[in-house]
């Protein structure tokens, strides 16, 4: 398996780890590749960096001018959306099924764990579809993440994340902008998990898994 391949099996891993299992049977690895893919996994765990949700932004405008891509700004409320579903007398079952008649892939599982954790990866289209379905308007089931975006632009803006960031082009061979958008999805995922981590936490968590990766790789931090 190549650096690129390695990277992005990593960012896998990290964002969904519920599918660890199924992700890895898709891969032909050795076990050294395996144990050392279970340390880095082990480290991100620790430090908030794994998440249900919140992958790399889609780049293509025009889905996201239909609001067909996740965006960061704009989340669905659990306590709302449970709230108004209960107040429309629906089941989470009866909402995942009229989702599907309105075209959409979603399992009563995935609108129980909108209700019980936060999710990043609802898109403004489908938060549409939900407040029909639940006969309310998006704006009452969704919350605006606009302190959180500070809190990254302030880390974005720092010496130590783009020392992170060089770091982790040279230790996964990425581009700079592909490294950029890792370690952002990092950040997004480890406040949308519920955590509230101030940027200082949030360099140190980033650190940590960055130094993690070097040291499995064996890249001269020097």
């Amino acid at each position: 398996m190549n650096e690129e391949d390695y990277g992005r099996l990593l960012d896998r891993l990290i964002e969904d780890p519920e599918h660890r299992t199924e992700i890895l049977q898709e891969v032909d690895i050795d076990t050294e590749e395996q144990n050392e893919l279970a340390s880095l996994l082990k480290a991100s765990d620790a430090v908030w960096l794994s998440a249900h949700g919140a992958p790399p932004l889609d780049q293509d405008p025009v889905a996201a001018m239909l609001g067909l891509v996740a965006d960061p700004h704009v989340t669905l409320d659990p306590k709302a959306l449970a709230r108004h579903r209960k107040r429309a007398r629906l089941t989470v079952s009866d909402v995942a099924a009229r989702l599907s008649e309105r075209g959409w892939n979603v399992q009563a599982g995935d609108v129980f764990r909108w209700e019980s954790r936060s999710a990043p990866d609802v898109p403004p289209a489908m938060i549409q579809s939900i407040a029909g379905v639940l006969a309310t308007s998006p704006e009452l089931i969704s919350v605006r993440q606009a302190a959180a975006e500070d809190q990254f632009a302030a880390v974005r803006n720092t010496a130590r994340f783009q020392d992170l960031v060089s770091r982790w082009m040279k230790a996964l061979d990425l581009s700079r902008s592909m490294a950029v958008a890792a370690l952002e999805g990092r950040m997004v995922a480890t406040v949308h998990r519920g955590e509230e981590p101030d940027s200082e936490q949030l360099l140190a968590a980033l650190d940590v898994l960055v130094e993690a990766v070097e040291q499995s790789r064996g890249t001269d931090t020097a």
